[in-house]
This record gives structure tokens, C-alpha cells and sequence, in this order.
């Protein structure tokens, strides 16, 4: 895109900022951003006060892959949680709420893995139980934690969401215009 998406403009804020606001305003218990190549031009744009209170580690090896960045995550959690949601940075449409429901639905569950869809069509963000998080470690290259759906069906809840933003990221510069015109960002009003 010629820079980084996570700091395209999106309201008043950043996609990435937006993110987090909508991290943040749902029950999670701890927040690790994981940065890669434009890691010191995000620290340098984002507020200050955004990064308060959020453990932001940057992964060196991002040119590896997505498996880099998850193995940096899941790393740094504290060693006390019992399941991560895997928050896309370019998916600043997801609210506070769905990101609940997934919660809920594990604890509920029990599942290794909640994958939210919409309409039926499975979308992200997902979450992992800690009993994955050794196999999604283990992954290699460009390929996510989606990579260790299929060993673990039996154990795998899919949740039915009314919430089309699970669907909805930013990969290119046709997706950020058409995006930011027909979802304008959650206020939490």
C-alpha cells in the first residue's frame, strides 16, 4: 500500500488505533501488540496514551511470516491466561462485543479454538486456548494459526456473530476507501 495500513486514517483515528480501542473496550484481560516492519514508524504516530497499559513487543523476524508474529505473541502473555484472541491490526470493524462472545463461548465450551462467523462464513478474529498454543508455536512461514484447524475439529466451536466486521480487513487501498466510507468506526456510545 506505500505505507503502513495500520496508520491509515480511519475517523479520528488509525486502523490500528481503532483496533485497540475496540480491544480495549471489550473484557479482555491483557493486550500485546506485536510489531513488525514499520514497528518504529507505529510507536512514533500512535498516541502515547494508546499504548497505555499494553505490552507491545516488536518481532525481528517478520519477514518470516505470520507464524513469526504469533510465536512473538503468544510468547509474551502472561503465563496465567488460559486463551488469546488473534486480533488482526486490519480489522478495525470487529466490536468490543463479538470479541466478548468469543470469550464467553470458550469459557462456556471449553473449545481449543472459537472461530466467529457471519452468515456462515467463518471470519476472524479467532481464539486459541492455551492447550494450542505449543502447536501454533511450532508453525512455520506465511501461514497463521488456521494451519491447526483441521487436528482439531472435534474440539473447534464455530460461533454464529451478527457482526459483519469479522469479515471485513484492510489488504489494499481499494479496500481502505470502500471501508472507511460504508463502516464508519465504533464510538462506543
Amino acid at each position: 500500500m506505500g505505507e503502513a495500513k495500520q496508520l491509515l486514517r480511519l475517523g479520528e483515528s488509525t486502523v490500528l488505533g481503532q483496533t485497540i480501542e475496540n480491544v480495549r473496550r471489550s473484557a479482555v484481560d491483557e493486550i500485546v501488540l506485536v510489531l513488525g516492519s514499520s514497528a518504529d514508524a507505529i510507536r512514533r504516530q500512535l498516541p502515547a496514551s494508546l499504548l497505555e497499559g499494553i505490552k507491545v513487543v516488536v518481532n525481528p523476524a517478520y519477514a518470516q511470516g505470520m507464524a513469526s508474529s504469533l510465536r512473538t505473541g503468544l510468547a509474551a502473555l502472561d503465563p496465567q491466561i488460559d486463551a488469546a484472541l488473534i486480533v488482526l491490526a486490519d480489522q478495525p470493524f470487529v466490536r468490543p462485543e463479538t470479541l466478548d462472545q468469543l470469550g464467553r463461548q470458550h469459557g462456556r465450551s471449553k473449545a481449543q479454538i472459537v472461530i466467529p462467523s457471519y452468515q456462515g462464513v467463518r471470519g476472524n478474529p479467532v481464539l486459541l486456548d492455551r492447550s494450542v498454543f505449543a502447536e501454533v508455536m511450532a508453525l512455520e512461514g506465511d501461514i497463521g494459526c488456521r494451519a491447526i484447524f483441521g487436528s482439531h475439529t472435534e474440539r473447534t466451536v464455530k460461533l454464529e456473530v451478527e457482526d459483519e466486521g469479522i469479515l471485513l480487513d484492510i489488504d489494499n487501498q481499494e479496500d481502505y476507501e470502500r471501508l472507511k466510507e460504508a463502516f464508519p468506526p465504533h464510538t462506543g456510545e
